[in-house]
């Protein structure tokens, strides 16, 4: 069995059962603007809402659907990115959080630990806490990924790197961004930072 089933099938086994029972017993009622996320009755985010982030050094688009700030959620976090072909998101590893992507849409290569691994719509991939990970755009469209941190938590790191779409750019030194990685346990595997 190689290292990629071992995860994923131990994931399949109690994985999706902790997912769902964490997102759900960590949904308080509370109030977000005109809508009240309610656990005994669940909650909607529509299409077009979510927080609007171009990330930190990469500046690539990202939503945050579900976060635990916003929303109370502490159990899994919910979030949706485009990558333009040719883009690359470098190799690094989250020391706090387990995350989960669906490839949406498009196509790619995936390093996974010390293997690359090509995917494309409709794939899933599991990458358990301190594990290695990456995922350049091959292809020619956007590749759009849907994916989940649990704990939530960890998309507060693209709030403090990143700037909401429509406001003013907010420059950071590597020290600031250091500060912010180490705040949320990402750890990059290479010195040097991808523009």
């Amino acid at each position: 069995m190689s290292l990629i089933q071992q995860p994923r099938r131990k994931f399949l086994q109690t994985g999706v059962a902790g997912f769902c029972t964490a997102l759900f017993a960590s949904l308080p009622n509370i109030s977000v603007g005109k809508f009240r996320f309610n656990s005994d009755k669940g909650f909607v985010i529509h299409e077009n809402e979510g927080m609007h982030i171009l990330t930190g050094r990469r500046k690539v688009p990202i939503t945050i659907k579900i976060s635990k700030t916003k929303h109370g959620v502490d159990g899994i976090s919910f979030c949706v990115e485009d990558q333009a072909p040719g883009r690359k998101m470098r190799i690094h590893k989250h020391l706090n959080n387990d995350e989960l992507i669906f490839i949406h849409k498009g196509e790619g290569t995936l390093t996974l630990h010390e293997e690359s691994i090509e995917v494309k719509t409709g794939d899933v991939v599991f990458v358990p806490r301190g594990t290695w990970h990456g995922l350049d755009n091959t292809g020619k469209e956007n590749l759009s990924m849907i994916f989940q941190y649990s704990p939530a938590g960890f998309e507060e790191y693209f709030i403090e790197n990143g700037k909401i779409v429509g406001m003013p750019q907010k420059e950071r030194s590597d020290e600031e961004y250091a500060i912010t990685e180490k705040k949320y346990g990402m750890v990059y595997k290479e010195s040097n930072v991808v523009k």
